[in-house]
């Protein structure tokens, strides 16, 4: 199937054990691509802290891989229920990343979409939060 341009709309929310919540929004363009077994969404991030990077969030099965390459880069691989343990490199160094998901749901139409993610999230052996990701996806007009 051909790439299709779709507007992605993010919503994410870090909620700290004490309650304190971070959210950020992203609105940008992306490409979504489509296999029989798999899609693929791709778009350019730019981070609070200025570092950019592509950025892929791939939808396959019961599984949410989300990757980003370029000044910071980190790969998570969410299966409810399943623990997953990986880096996350800085220009300032790596730091080892846990994740354990709560809630990985996702539905696809022909050109929108939208995927909901909930995970704890542990960096360097701290708790650092829930995490809560929120995107839909829909086709240019």
């Amino acid at each position: 199937m051909d790439d299709q341009k779709v507007i992605l709309q993010m919503t994410s929310t870090q909620v700290q054990e004490d309650g304190q919540q971070a959210v950020m929004e992203l609105t940008t363009a992306a490409t979504l691509h489509k296999t029989k077994d798999a899609a693929v969404l791709e778009y350019e991030e730019t981070g609070d802290s200025g570092l950019t990077g592509q950025a892929v969030i791939e939808l396959k099965g019961d599984t949410v891989m989300l990757s980003r390459e370029g000044e910071a880069s980190m790969r998570l691989i969410l299966k409810q229920g399943c623990k997953y343990v990986s880096t996350y490199s800085t220009p300032f160094g790596r730091l080892d990343m846990e994740a354990l998901p709560t809630r990985v749901m996702y539905a696809m139409g022909e050109a929108e979409g939208r995927i909901e993610l909930e995970y704890h999230m542990h960096v360097q052996n701290q708790y650092v939060g829930l995490n809560r990701v929120s995107v839909q996806f829909h086709h240019t007009a």
